[in-house]
Order: C-alpha cells, then structure tokens, then sequence
C-alpha cells in the first residue's frame, strides 16, 4: 500500500466517528412560538388640557349676563394649563402572542431574542377633577379607554435547571430587557349643563356654551424601555420538540406620555378659542404600564 492509500484509509476510518458524533449532536438554536392570555394591571392615567374658561369663547356670539359682557375681551383670555384629571381604568383580559428565536448552547443558560404582541379590551370611566373650577359646569364629563395593544421586542437570558426526578419536565426562569410600542384608542366626552344652570353659577358662564358638547377620539402611542421577568416549565416531547408553559410579568420603565392632541369638538365647535386660532390640546400620561401574561407554546430545536 502506497503511503498516500494509507493516509486516505485512515482519515476516512476517522471520519466516521466524528460524522456519527455531529449527526446525532443535541440541537442548539431553537425558533418557538407562545399564545396565551395577557392581563394589564390597574392604569393609572391623567389627562392635562391647555385652554381658556368657557366665557373666552370667542366663537359664542355677544350677550349680557347679570351685568357681565360675554364672551370676554381676547386680550383678557390667555391660554393656560387646567388642572389635570386623573382616572383609572381596569381592562379587560386580551391576547398574547410571542415568537422567539435562541441559542441554547450555553451549558445550563440560553439566550434568546422575542417578539411580543399584547392586546387589552378597555373602559369607560366618569371624570371628577378636583380644584378644577370647570367641574361644576358639565352634567357628563368622561374618558375611555377602549384598546390598548403593544408590540414589544426583547434580549432575554434563561438559566434552565436540571429535570425533575429524571423527567421531561424541566424548570426554567429568566429575565429580558428591551423596547416597547404601545398604542391606545382613547375618547372623551364632556356635556356642558344647561342654559338655566350655566347663567346662575359664580360667575356666570356664557349661556351659548349650554348643552354643548367637547368630544375627542384619538389613537395616543408612545414608545420606552421595558423589562420582564420569566418563569415556566419545559415538557421534552422529542428530542427536537419542547411543549413549554410560560408565566411573564413585564413592566415599562418610564411613563406612557402622548401630548398636544387637539380636542375634535370644542363646546361644539372647532377645537380653537377663536375662528383661525391655534387648536386646544390635551395630553395623557400613564404612570409605568405593567401587565402579566399567561401562555403556553412550541420550542423546535435545529
């Protein structure tokens, strides 16, 4: 045999080992997919409004009440900040949907990358401002939340524990940090009282403002850095295929903030304290969102 033969013969006898040992490798990247029930704990939010009192309407044609010259002079309504409203909202239980992508090569940890989408039914809420001299001109003053959904990307770590008792059952927690886009469908209404009880207030309000009605519906969003914590058990279904339960709670590390949203109606009207002026804003803020989700799902080794 010539010394090249040789050569062949014992790198292919080698290989063949090593090519058994590949093939039958445990698996270290997995993509998985999760679908549960997200529960959003109680929203705190609060409403600021920059305007002008009801008798700076200069939209509301001329009149007298006991004594006084309505609407009043422009020059004597300058744009102020109101006091600010706070309500809070409990909605209701909505979906979660998560996929991921990870690297489990990393002796008990992992690492892995998520997408997760939330979503929340929503609700309507009375408005009592307190200090806020306005308060006593409308007989509806309220807010509603009737969605809210948030897209969440996120770098998780997970360190998986032995198996029970030699089992398919293994437990595992982590922790992930990352950015979320959160939008909320938000409305809000408030009824002026009537002609009778807007004239004998202290002072009188411009009885044209009477059953007038400020309405607005607008989709708020906001975007800030989240963190979550993650705890679940994994059931080995095959060598490649893990059922997996997954219990998260995720909170934002800053407040929920959309400002200078104009109102839609104003006292009826359009959301301006005159003809061609600058539009009324509000603004809403949440106090850091936090919710919970609940899921179960498929992790699929490759």
């Amino acid at each position: 045999m010539s010394f090249a033969r040789f050569v062949f013969a014992t790198a292919a006898i080698t290989a063949i080992p090593s090519a058994a040992a590949t093939a039958s490798a445990t698996p270290t990247f997995y993509f998985g997919a999760d679908l549960g029930v997200s529960l959003m704990t109680q929203i705190e939010s609060t409403r600021t409004n920059t305007g002008v009192p009801t008798n700076c309407d200069q939209w509301l044609e001329p009149v007298t009440v006991r004594g006084q010259v309505l609407p009043l002079p422009a020059g004597q309504c300058q744009p102020r900040e109101l006091p600010s409203s706070g309500s809070e909202f409990d909605l209701d239980p909505g979906l979660a949907v998560g996929l991921n992508v990870g690297y489990a090569g990393l002796g008990p940890f992992r690492v892995e990358a998520e997408y997760l989408h939330h979503r929340q039914g929503g609700e309507r809420v009375s408005l009592f401002v307190p200090g806020d001299p306005k308060q006593r001109e409308f007989s509806v003053r309220e807010e509603e939340i009737r969605n809210l959904r948030a897209d969440n990307a996120f770098v998780n770590v997970y360190y998986d524990f032995p198996n029970l008792g030699g089992s398919a059952l293994r437990p595992y927690m982590g922790a992930g940090f990352g950015v979320s886009w959160m939008k909320i469908d938000y409305s809000a209404t408030s009824v002026r009282r009537g002609e009778e009880v807007l004239r004998a207030l202290d002072p009188p309000r411009h009885p044209g403002a009477a059953n007038k009605v400020s309405y607005t519906s607008e989709t708020l969003s906001d975007r800030f850095w989240s963190s979550q914590l993650i705890g679940g058990m994994d059931y080995t279904l095959t060598d490649r295929i893990v059922l997996t339960g997954k219990v998260r709670y995720v909170r934002a590390l800053s407040d929920f903030r959309d400002k200078r949203n104009p109102w839609r109606s104003l006292r009826g009207h359009a959301s301006t304290v005159a003809p061609g002026g600058e539009p009324i804003h509000y603004g809403i803020s949440t106090s850091n969102p936090e919710f919970w989700t609940f899921s179960i799902g498929l992790k699929s080794f490759f």
